[in-house]
């Protein structure tokens, strides 16, 4: 029953086995290797480019906080010292003012604080006209004090033409 394999065929044979262990080698342990060493490789020069930028930045340091001393002198910029939330909620209430929008109520949240930033809350109830409320939501977008809306909600007014608004707006200031 035995059969004696021929010199082709014992050829063949030990082809196909070495093809077959040569493939089971690189699917199982080779390709997983080259392909963490390849994500690594694209790490490490992201990480190399994020290094370079930031150490242009450095190096451009005193340059930089020249022409933020000028801009901030030019715009009036309040400065990080003094207690942000009270000049968030002032410049909230005259952005409000010039748009003709009437706060109803204003209430500092929790503020969340990380080692860089600081996040100070606040919600407020208005009353106002559409182009009031377009003109309060650009300017506050807009505004050089880092306000930015998180949420809004406008409702109509039983009644009249006016709009009653909700809105919940943070403001980012440097951590001291």
């Amino acid at each position: 029953m035995i059969k004696v394999l021929t010199k082709r065929e014992r050829i063949i044979l030990y082809a196909t086995i070495g093809i077959i262990i040569f493939t089971v080698v690189f699917n199982f342990l080779l390709a997983p290797i080259l392909t963490k060493n390849d994500i690594l490789n694209k790490e490490i020069n992201i990480t190399r480019i994020k290094l370079n930028k930031y150490l242009r930045l450095l190096s451009q340091r005193a340059y930089i906080q020249n022409k933020y001393n000028k801009f901030s002198s030019t715009f009036k910029i309040p400065e990080q010292g003094g207690d942000t939330l009270v000049a968030a909620l002032s410049e909230l209430e005259t952005l409000a003012k010039n748009a003709n929008i009437r706060i109803l109520d204003i209430r500092p949240q929790a503020s969340k604080s990380s080692d860089l930033y600081k996040e100070n809350l606040i919600e407020a109830r208005t009353e106002g006209g559409m182009e009031g409320y377009l003109k309060f939501i650009y300017d506050i977008e807009n505004s050089l004090s880092l306000l930015r809306i998180k949420r809004f909600q406008l409702s109509a007014k039983p009644g009249t033409s006016g709009l009653e608004g909700s809105f919940s707006i943070s403001q980012l200031s440097i951590s001291e």
